[in-house]
């Protein structure tokens, strides 16, 4: 071992050391623990999913204030309209699908933003605008 790998290792583990030194040090040192957060965070975040699943599924109109919200955006019985200032028309990919009675509504916005919504009750077809960088979907009951 060199003088200098020597003087580092008895740094972080002598009392004259910072905290943040030795938190660094032993940080280093375990290498499962980034496994281990990475874990962590998928169980929180699932666990958060399930309600928010469940009521979708039985109140769709909340996922639909959800997903306003997310996006900065506005949500109401006639429809959502969403701020996309930084796209263009054709970044915008909007469709309806129905399966088994249940109509969702397709949203792509440009390459990272794909949501799939469930429609409420009564939405018989759904039209979209775009209004100066705003997305308006309007639902026709």
């Amino acid at each position: 071992m060199e003088p200098e790998e020597e003087s580092e290792k008895e740094s972080s583990a002598s009392l004259s050391t910072t905290p943040a030194a030795a938190h660094a040090a032993f940080s280093a040192s375990i290498g499962h623990i980034e496994e281990v957060r990475m874990n962590h965070q998928k169980v929180l975040s699932s666990a958060g999913l399930v309600p928010e699943m469940h009521l979708s599924g039985i109140a769709p109109e909340r996922a639909l204030e959800w997903l306003a919200e997310e996006l900065n955006g506005e949500a109401d019985e006639k429809g959502i309209r969403l701020p996309l200032l930084g796209l263009d028309p054709q970044d915008v990919d909007v469709s309806v699908s129905s399966n088994k009675g249940v109509t969702t509504l397709k949203m792509e916005l440009g390459e990272h933003i794909h949501r799939v919504i469930r429609l409420p009750e009564g939405v018989l077809s759904v039209s979209t605008s775009w209004n100066k960088g705003w997305l308006d979907v309007t639902f026709q009951r």
